[in-house]
């Protein structure tokens, strides 16, 4: 019974160790990393769409996070900020009008009494 047991205690420490090897090979983790970023990117530009700029920028951050090196995270990151600092419709119609002077009243001359 004990050579059973560690017969069955070495292959399950083998087929671990297998396992760990597999999961942790560099094309599986950078195809992990890319996936997250495209994920992030896709709620950030979701959020977008919504004008939810504060999430918009989040996701963004946590692409960049993921994966500085991927430019991707970083074109959301960058439409997102140029959207909060554009200026809003209401001020751009503002500034368009052209605003009227006020007629400027002509003083009236006070009549001199001679003193």
């Amino acid at each position: 019974m004990k050579a059973i047991s560690g017969i069955v205690g070495i292959v399950l420490l083998i087929a671990s160790m297998v396992v760990v090897i597999l999961s942790t090979s560099d094309e599986t983790y950078l195809e992990k990393k890319e996936a997250m970023v495209v994920k992030y990117v896709e709620h950030s530009t979701a959020a977008l769409e919504e004008e939810e700029i504060k999430d918009a920028i989040k996701y963004a951050k946590l692409a960049i996070a993921v994966d500085p090196k991927n430019k991707k995270g970083f074109k959301a990151y960058e439409a997102a900020i140029e959207l909060k600092y554009k200026p809003s419709e209401t001020e751009n119609s503002e500034e368009e009008t052209p605003t009227r002077a006020m007629p400027v009243e002509e003083e009236e001359e006070e009549e001199d009494m001679g003193c």
